[in-house]
């Protein structure tokens, strides 16, 4: 990266793998999910999915460092490589704030080392404090819509939110009590979910190696909870990695045909691989809504979005956030729901949702579709905003009458 050898030990392998997350995350080419699930290192995901979020969750305030301490912007690859010393010296223990700054002067180029050097030798003797106001924690551009619509109290739940790790959530099967130490979660919806401090003993568990377990964040259950249940049609357009299909079938009648349709292959083999693990027998689709044929008594449109509602585990999606990509979004959305009009019975159900907090992706989406198609009403919706205990969403229930 830097046209000299890295440093050898674990110290310096994880600074040069955190810079190229925040570089590929930065440059708008991937998600920080994405980078750490293909990209990262296996034997250092769970080192750097954590650091990486914590640069994420203190970026407004690192920055605000930067800004002071520089003179000009630093380019992309010192900007990563200072934004990970300095988290690793502020928030993380793994090691010792002098250690970081030692391990970032060796990864840095043979002309900017003392540049890294005089910037984190400041940052350590100054030691400045992060403040804990919305503006000083939250994303410019969200930050800004949200102060016009929420009150002060809500935004700085949000902001208490965005600092606070989430925690490790599933849901269990109806039929299945757990057989290992985990908490009752409360859920928005019909479906049972819990907490645990120890997600290694839960995913060794027999419970996850049968499937009878889930890990997703409790919010996951609204929309499919707004069925009715004993569908024996379904149809998910937007299904990978197949958690809400999965929500689906459970209420569903004895039988029937469930269709997960996505337009991402990639994707779509992990519901392959979550619908053999739970033995569901349901169609997988690598196709766009445009492509499925049929009608169903529900179809399901838990649609691509702004990811506003998701920020305590997906921080970096706030900074993505912005009016053009609000834009792109809404187009989108509106194409999925226009054609899953024709996939649905008459009498039948249009379940919308995504995880987004946005009015222009929600309820006013709703209300342009029904404008679009007067032969459907809405018969129930919900927001729920995000919290210490679950990620934000969104539902609205469609009938075709």
């Amino acid at each position: 990266m830097n046209g000299n050898p890295p440093p050898s030990g674990a110290s310096g392998k994880i600074l040069n793998a955190a810079m190229a997350g925040i570089l590929a995350v930065d440059s708008g080419r991937t998600t920080l999910d994405d980078w750490l699930d293909r990209d990262a290192p296996p034997e250092l995901r769970r080192t750097l999915a954590h650091l990486l979020l914590t640069v994420y969750r203190r970026k407004v305030f690192l920055e605000g460092v930067l800004e002071r301490f520089c003179s000009r912007p630093p380019r992309p690859e010192l900007h990563a490589l200072l934004l990970t010393a300095m988290t690793q010296a502020a928030f993380q223990s793994a090691i010792a704030p002098e250690s970081a700054a030692n391990v970032a002067v060796s990864v840095a180029s043979i002309r900017e080392k003392g540049f890294v050097n005089a910037i984190l030798r400041r940052f350590l003797r100054e030691k400045p404090q992060p403040e804990s106001r919305p503006e000083q924690v939250l994303p410019p551009f969200p930050c800004a819509r949200w102060k016009k619509r929420f009150s002060a109290e809500e935004l700085n739940g949000f902001t208490n939110a965005f600092l606070g790790e989430a925690e490790f959530t599933f849901r269990m099967e109806q039929d299945y009590s757990p057989d290992f130490p985990c908490d009752a979660v409360a859920s928005p919806g019909k479906f049972r979910f819990f907490r645990s401090a120890d997600p290694g003993a839960v995913l060794n568990s027999e419970a996850f190696r049968q499937g009878y377990l889930y890990v997703q964040d409790p919010a996951a259950s609204m929309a499919p909870s707004l069925a009715n249940g004993g569908e024996k049609s379904i149809l998910d357009l937007c299904a990978a990695p197949g958690g809400k299909t999965l929500m689906l079938a459970e209420l569903a009648a004895p039988g029937a045909k469930i269709i997960a349709a996505d337009v991402s292959a990639r994707r779509q083999e992990q519901t392959r691989t979550n619908f053999a693990l739970r033995k569901l027998l349901a169609e997988v689709l690598v196709s766009s809504p445009e492509e499925v044929s049929g009608e169903f008594d529900l179809v399901l449109a838990d649609v691509p979005c702004s990811n506003t509602g998701v920020f305590r585990r997906r921080p970096d999606a706030l900074y993505r956030f912005s009016g053009e990509s609000l834009i792109r979004a809404v187009t989108l959305q509106k194409k999925i729901l226009d054609a899953a009009v024709p996939r649905i019975k008459q009498g039948g159900a249009l379940i919308y949702s995504t995880c987004s907090i946005e009015e222009e992706e929600d309820s006013r989406q709703v209300r342009g579709f029904l404008e679009r198609h007067p032969e459907f009403r809405l018969a129930e919706e919900r927001l729920l905003l995000p919290g210490p205990d679950h990620d934000g969403a969104y539902a609205a229930k469609l009938i075709r009458s």
